[in-house]
């Protein structure tokens, strides 16, 4: 972003502090749902399991539907807040428009990352991030910004949050559908369990 200019870099910095604070309620889910999952999925109750998954799908829709139409008309206000004009004004509008509504797709990863976690499979979700954050912002990115300046840049990143999406919804849905009932512990786990076994018979 800093390649096209400085009003483009203030209008970045404005987007990534506000981000946190009106989408709060997206960020947190992955923590609020996480525990639902995983009490059902103790329970053997799996069909309560995908029905936690849409429901925080569903949620996850309505709340940055609902966030994306107030940046909407408020959007001139906001800009108005930060004395932003011309091409810092124009990003804010971009994004106080259609592309607040892609922050459902990052909210989706958060639900699967959850599923991910609670269903014994923590390593998808580790590539999930991974994969979203590398070869689906970077690449992205740099092509958007060839293609539209500075737009370019905030439409790339989007972009790499609706592709990794779709593939971490599809993932969980596999997991909830075959789920594993005792998840592999790895080979460095059993040395940590038996020195806490160890250190808690010293204890007694």
């Amino acid at each position: 972003m800093a390649n096209h200019g400085t009003d483009a870099v203030a209008a970045l910095a404005v987007i990534n502090r506000m981000t946190p604070v009106v989408f709060a309620v997206v960020l947190a889910l992955s923590g609020a749902i996480g525990p639902i999952i995983g009490q059902n999925f103790g329970a053997g109750q799996m069909g309560r399991v995908r029905e936690a998954f849409f429901d925080g799908l569903t949620f996850v829709a309505l709340y940055v539907i609902a966030v994306s139409v107030l940046l909407f008309i408020l959007r001139g206000h906001i800009a108005d807040l930060f004395d932003a004009t011309g091409e810092m004004q124009a990003l804010i509008f971009l994004f106080c428009g259609p592309l607040a509504l892609a922050t459902f797709f990052n909210g989706a990863i958060f639900v699967a990352n959850a599923s991910f976690n609670n269903l014994g499979h923590p390593g998808y979700s580790t590539w999930i991030n991974w994969g979203r954050h590398t070869i689906g912002t970077w690449p992205l990115v740099i092509g958007g910004a060839a293609l539209w300046g500075a737009p370019g840049v905030l439409i790339g990143q989007a972009a790499g949050g609706v592709i990794f999406a779709f593939i971490a919804v599809w993932l969980s849905l596999r997991v909830i559908g075959n789920p594993t009932v005792n998840p592999p512990v790895p080979h460095f786990q059993y040395k940590d369990l038996r020195m806490h076994v160890m250190c808690n018979r010293n204890q007694r």
